[in-house]
């Protein structure tokens, strides 16, 4: 994993994402149709400030394993906490639940966030269900199917590995920004040139804004802005 500087990591996260999309197609225009989520996910503090960290993947399920000892899924468990741990930078917990699209039970709850947050997790982005919303730590933001009220059986059937979530391939140490709107993988190498990229883009959209909000009069110019 390359590792970048906090100031660049801090840069990045002054954007929300659509911005940092925006940005991403200036500097390939394929970005345009991949390496965002693409699925409607639900965002648990939809206030909260644009997140930016490198991911840290898992499978998940909340049904029932056959076959496993507790003994087992507990060891399989702690493992994954320590491969967590053993991470430096910010992180964001990419988990696909294999139970389905919208997953059979939460599998994120106010006790996993506040043991995430401890050891340098930002934020969480899954295709299951959360739970305990007002419970959750201010560093921590969630994108997630939806909510539900039990943890099911919850369990870790895999981690470190690439995973599929709303649409987008992650793998692990991936650069991920993550806001209400969704999520998007940053490449690594085109980390630094994203801000000057996503300002430029901006500069021009709000040109477009401003002539627009001069009204119908000023069409002409809102065209010529536009390309015309």
């Amino acid at each position: 994993m390359t590792d970048l500087s906090p100031d660049l990591l801090a840069e990045l996260a002054s954007f929300d994402t659509p911005a940092i999309c925006n940005g991403l197609e200036v500097l390939d225009p394929a970005f345009t149709l991949y390496s965002y989520t693409k699925d409607i996910l639900m965002c648990s503090h939809p206030d909260r400030p644009a997140r930016v960290g490198y991911a840290r993947t898992a499978q998940i399920r909340t049904t029932r394993v056959q076959g496993e000892s507790a003994a087992a899924l507990n060891q399989r468990r702690l493992a994954y906490y320590d491969y967590i741990a053993t991470n430096e930078g910010p992180q964001i917990c990419i988990h696909q639940d294999v139970d389905g699209i919208h997953g059979i039970a939460a599998c994120w709850g106010d006790v996993m966030a506040n043991v995430h947050k401890s050891l340098g997790v930002v934020g969480v982005v899954t295709n299951g269900a959360i739970r305990d919303i007002p419970g959750m730590p201010d560093g921590i933001q969630m994108l997630a199917a939806g909510e539900k009220p039990s943890h099911g059986e919850l369990h870790m059937v895999d981690f470190g590995g690439a995973v599929q979530v709303a649409g987008l391939t992650v793998r692990d140490g991936d650069l991920v920004h993550m806001d209400r709107n969704g999520a998007a993988v940053i490449p690594l190498a085109l980390a630094a040139d994203l801000p000057a990229a996503v300002r430029r883009v901006g500069d021009r959209e709000q040109s477009i804004i401003g002539a627009a909000q001069k009204g119908r009069a000023n069409w002409t110019e809102v065209r010529k802005l536009m390309g015309g």
